[in-house]
């Protein structure tokens, strides 16, 4: 098997100063919430938003990747497509953007993920990307019969298993490894993919984890410490200057977002309301706190609250909440501080993209964030 048509350019890659992508349709969105208008995974959904997306001009579509629901056996939240199989199929059905398969670096061999990849990469013509997370649920980690690590321990496997991968992609003859956490004897990838080297990211938020995603990662993604761009810019600067001194690396700093856009802010307010205070669901958000967050008993009543809501919004996101006009500022404001990505999720995807792309994405383009999508 053999690819002889060149590599089409990876969106990633572009000149857009603000780059933006669409975040976890591969199962039931990004919202712990009982709200009717919750996003329901199916794949005729994937296809139709996967093209919208494409023909807007975003440059990610990226998966999430869960083993195990967060709400108990059966909860919605455990209904994910495994993310190699459907990013293949977003590929086949996408002409430009970056197809991201999210994977457990603890849960998922890295001479497995090589070959996924790399026919992910020969299926779109070189759009195949990574999103590498470190594994820290410890329901998943049972499953697989696999002990939960140390934190430092889970980036030093993390370490090994980006050694072996690029060997993998890049090498044309079999080589034997000995680490601590892999063994390998005449590790070898074949067929061989498209990119030089696939996209990764990765969302380490700890000083071990933002290293490791400055020394072996293209996008960075920040949680916000503060909400004002003034301390998101100082994180924003810390993260570059470390990638940059440290490891000789320009990396992308990205943000993820949950985006509740309506024609009033007041609209938009109440939305948000309805779906994360009124009917959010607060035993799934409770269980995910209580299970994977070992200091949160000691933690103050405000901040598990503040946590909880960011939750049900949608996976701890920043908010996006308002008018066009208002999201379009903030965004604005959010590239000014140095972010140059930001990966959405709404309540309701369809609806979400077409308030997005007709109100907001003319904003950023006549802002100079972003060309039209005709240029990107």
């Amino acid at each position: 098997m053999s690819n002889n048509e060149p590599a089409k350019p990876n969106q990633l890659r572009n000149a857009n100063r603000l780059k933006l992508g669409v975040f976890g349709t591969n199962g039931n969105g990004a919202a712990f919430t009982h709200h009717p208008d919750r996003f329901r995974c199916s794949w005729d959904a994937n296809v139709r938003l996967a093209r919208t997306a494409d023909r807007l001009g975003l440059e990610a579509f990226v998966s999430a990747a869960r083993w195990k629901a967060f709400g108990g056996d059966g909860h919605y939240s455990g209904d994910l497509m495994e993310t190699f199989s459907w990013a293949g199929g977003i590929a086949a059905v996408t002409e430009r953007i970056s197809v991201i398969s999210t994977l457990h670096v603890t849960l998922v061999h890295p001479v497995f993920a090589a070959k996924a990849a790399a026919s992910v990469d020969l299926i779109s013509g070189g759009r195949a990307g990574l999103n590498l997370v470190c594994g820290w649920y410890p329901a998943e980690m049972d499953l697989f019969g696999v002990q939960l690590k140390q934190h430092a321990d889970r980036y030093a496997l993390a370490d090994e298993w980006v050694d072996i991968f690029n060997r993998l992609w890049t090498g044309t003859e079999s080589f034997d490894f000995d680490g601590d956490y892999f063994r390998i004897r005449g590790g070898i990838n074949q067929p061989r993919p498209v990119q030089p080297r696939p996209f990764f990211m990765n969302a380490g938020g700890s000083p071990r984890g933002q290293a490791f995603a400055g020394q072996n990662c293209d996008v960075a993604f920040i949680i916000p410490q503060n909400p004002d761009p003034a301390f998101v810019k100082t994180q924003v600067d810390q993260y570059r200057s470390m990638a940059r001194e440290k490891y000789g690396r320009e990396i992308q700093v990205w943000m993820s977002a949950y985006v509740v856009q309506r024609d009033t802010a007041a609209e938009a307010q109440d939305y948000a309301h309805a779906y994360i205070v009124e009917q959010g669901d607060d035993p799934a958000v409770e269980h995910l706190i209580r299970e994977n967050i070992p200091n949160a008993q000691a933690m103050p009543d405000g901040a598990i609250a503040h946590m909880s809501y960011a939750f049900k919004a949608g996976y701890g996101g920043y908010p996006l909440v308002g008018t066009a006009e208002d999201i379009a500022g903030r965004i604005e404001a959010l590239s000014t501080a140095g972010v140059d990505g930001i990966l959405m999720t709404w309540l309701d995807y369809e609806d979400g993209l077409a308030r997005l792309a007709q109100g907001v994405l003319p904003r950023l383009e006549a802002a100079g964030l972003r060309a039209a999508a005709d240029k990107a």
